[in-house]
């Protein structure tokens, strides 16, 4: 896998456990890319500050699943088993990270998770986020740390739920921007060189604007092993953009976050509309 100069160098990659099926395809992809690119990967354990203080309340109940019993939850079990939780996460991480062969660290802190998710991803190179949290796996939507980090975060970020896969197929939402042009070579190098099939949507709401973005879009990918397929959208329909994602195959869509329409709440629906991985490319703060 080729590192071009003018593409960032991931070093460390941030990957937040909590043990559900997202999570653990966020682990995956990220002990994979840590493999292939010579990364660190992190793993973060954050202690739900919320859920420790709803121990404080004397009518939170806890129901059980065996029967029509209720008792009050006690923040010193709460602790206890979130300590344990965080002891099997680790756990998995130090066999992932053997089987790829990666060095590896495990962090354990305590706060709300969405923020201290988003400051942790803030140190990291790249962060892997399971698309949802345990408390919704069987939802379709995204996760709560996931909108945050969509709406807040920086840099570079891959949303992954269970099934998703980084290949085969690696598409790209190209608008003719810089960001736009840096999401195309970070797929590039972070979709390999063997047998790389790529799809460029080009959004363009010219005909003016068709052949200088074609020309653009050859220019870099000019010299890679690939096989590119490019289509044109006269519009940002997100409708059109999933259905297209789709028929091309379960591989990542790598989006440029840029303002005001690939940002905030319009960025989140797309997101929401999609199954496959989403690879968000943003500015770094020292870029800004």
């Amino acid at each position: 896998m080729s590192q071009d100069k003018s593409q960032p160098t991931l070093q460390r990659i941030l990957v937040p456990l909590d043990a559900s099926e997202h999570s653990m395809a966020a682990l995956s992809a990220a002990a994979e890319l840590a493999s292939a690119l010579g990364a660190e990967l992190e793993g973060l354990f954050v202690e739900d500050i919320h859920l420790l203080q709803l121990c404080e309340f004397p009518f939170v109940r806890e129901i059980s699943l065996l029967g029509p019993s209720f008792r009050r939850i006690d923040r010193t079990e709460t602790e206890r088993h979130l300590k344990i939780r965080a002891e099997h996460l680790k756990r998995v991480l130090a066999d992932v990270a053997k089987k790829f062969n990666v060095p590896w660290k495990f962090r354990v802190t305590r706060g709300g998770v969405s923020k201290e998710v988003l400051a942790a991803s803030e140190e990291a190179d790249l962060t892997i986020l399971g698309r949802a949290g345990w408390s919704m796996a069987r939802s379709p939507r995204v996760g709560s740390t996931v909108r945050t980090v969509v709406s807040q975060g920086r840099g570079l970020t891959l949303i992954m739920q269970h099934g998703g896969r980084i290949q085969p197929s690696v598409q790209v939402l190209f608008t003719g921007s810089q960001l736009s042009e840096k999401a195309l070579g970070v797929a590039l190098d972070l979709g390999g060189q063997k047998d790389l099939f790529l799809v460029v949507l080009m959004v363009t709401h010219s005909q003016e604007n068709l052949e200088p973005m074609q020309n653009r879009v050859k220019n870099i990918i000019a010299g890679r092993k690939v096989q590119a397929s490019l289509h044109v959208l006269q519009d940002l329909d997100y409708g059109l953009i999933s259905r297209l994602v789709r028929v091309h195959g379960p591989g990542p869509l790598f989006i440029p976050c840029e303002e005001p329409h690939l940002h905030g709440e319009a960025l989140q629906t797309l997101i929401g509309s999609l199954e496959n991985p989403v690879f968000l490319v943003r500015q770094a703060r020292k870029e800004k």
